[in-house]
């Protein structure tokens, strides 16, 4: 979404590997909705690491007691990684619980796990 953003129209990406498997790739060519959406209402896109998004399911974990996927999980990178500053109230959506237990586990045990050979 970033780069199709800046490109002012849905372009190609490549689909890489990450924690936060339905973020790791492009919105489509034919995107009609989610592009515009993102264009005429979202103030700010930022990009967070594999890292980030690790942290961020250990602290929904740990702190919350909230099973996430990592892509459920990037809004919390965001704020604990200080990407993004807070000024007021706010929301954080948790959404996707999609993730495969034994790599969930992995995570919240602090493991470094490699994304290019697991599943989720």
């Amino acid at each position: 979404m970033i780069e199709s953003q800046k490109a002012r129209k849905p372009i190609l990406v490549e689909e890489l590997p990450t924690l936060a498997d339905s973020l790791g790739g492009g919105i489509g060519l034919d995107n009609q909705y989610t592009f515009q959406i993102v264009r005429d209402c979202v103030d700010e896109l930022v990009k967070v690491t594999e890292t980030d998004i690790a942290e961020a399911i250990r602290f929904a974990y740990w702190e919350e007691r909230q099973v996430i996927e990592g892509s459920g999980s990037v809004g919390i990178a965001a704020v604990i990684s200080e990407r993004v500053n807070l000024s007021g109230p706010t929301v954080l959506l948790l959404s996707g619980g999609n993730i495969d237990m034994s790599l969930h586990k992995q995570v919240i045990d602090g493991i470094n796990v490699d994304v290019t050979t697991s599943t989720s």
